[in-house]
């Protein structure tokens, strides 16, 4: 009697597993060394869409609510609009707006997950795609206002942790603890259009233009101080300006844009720019909040 309890148990279990698999089946990964799908439709795994759920237009934005905010602009192509919030953290609607089919989409903060969203929504969209991002940034000028909005006009560098710096620091003696790349461009034709409609609808005052630094983290990257953690970073910010010197906006996210961007295929296929509201002054220390997203939803 003591064996048929177990016994029984894995028999229960194996029966669960029988009546799951039609659903598990539908978990393995279609072409898992490409853009793997799962699922029946056909989904990319992170942003969880399939064909025809997102627009070529898009807004992307990192945080759920300004996704929520700018969708409320948008009129539904059937019943209501289309939205999805995948289990990877993504936040997709798509409607229309002035006729024209449009996406917002929230996809948090980061490299990586510019690098989702932007392979995986290439891969369920057919033709040309246009993506512009609205986020929010620290300024490096202390002419930039908090509040004002600045457009990537002149490009985005990258700032990037040199983690062989760290980890293996005889082998790498005289390495830069930080690497910052050259200048990625925006689409010139698109960022002009960002500008204009910015400036258009808050005043030429509140629109700055200039370049971008994107880092690959909010804090040893972007020059944050952290007792907790050997960073060597007490001098990045003097460092990227020296070489940028123009240089007004830090976040995380533009230079993947532009990157992914400009090295689509077909060539010039995806067209992207970028727009940020300045949260703080990095060199004064003050801190604001600006919700300039009722005018944002013209930038497409």
């Amino acid at each position: 009697m003591a064996d048929e309890e177990p016994a029984a148990k894995r028999r229960k279990a194996l029966a669960r597993l029988d009546s799951q698999a039609f659903v598990l089946s539908k978990s393995v990964y279609a072409d898992t060394n490409g853009v793997p799908r799962s699922g029946d439709p056909p989904r990319v795994l992170h942003l969880g869409l399939t064909d025809g759920e997102i627009a070529n237009r898009v807004v992307v934005v990192g945080h759920h609510s300004r996704a929520e905010l700018l969708s409320s602009f948008l009129s539904p192509e059937g019943s209501e609009v289309f939205k999805l919030a995948s289990d990877r953290g993504f936040l997709a609607y798509t409607g229309l707006y002035n006729d024209q089919r449009l996406s917002i989409v929230s996809i948090g903060m980061g490299l990586s997950m510019m690098d989702f969203f932007v392979r995986e929504a290439r891969a369920i969209v057919k033709g040309p795609m246009a993506i512009v991002r609205l986020g929010t940034c620290g300024c490096l000028q202390e002419w930039v206002k908090v509040g004002c909005v600045s457009v990537a006009s002149a490009g985005s560098a990258l700032v990037q942790r040199n983690y062989s710096h760290f980890d293996a620091p005889k082998a790498h003696a005289g390495s830069e603890p930080y690497l910052i790349s050259d200048l990625c461009m925006p689409d010139a034709e698109l960022t002009a259009l960002v500008a204009s409609s910015l400036q258009e609808a808050l005043g030429a005052q509140k629109v700055v233009e200039g370049i971008n630094i994107t880092a690959d983290s909010f804090y040893s990257s972007q020059g944050r101080a952290d007792p907790a953690f050997t960073d060597e970073n007490s001098v990045l910010i003097e460092k990227v300006l020296q070489r940028y010197p123009k240089a007004i906006t830090m976040e995380m996210e533009s230079f993947q844009l532009f990157h992914l961007a400009r090295s689509s295929l077909p060539k010039g296929s995806i067209k992207a720019a970028a727009a940020v509201v300045n949260v703080a002054n990095r060199p004064t220390g003050p801190q604001g909040l600006c919700c300039c997203c009722r005018c944002c939803i013209l930038l497409l």
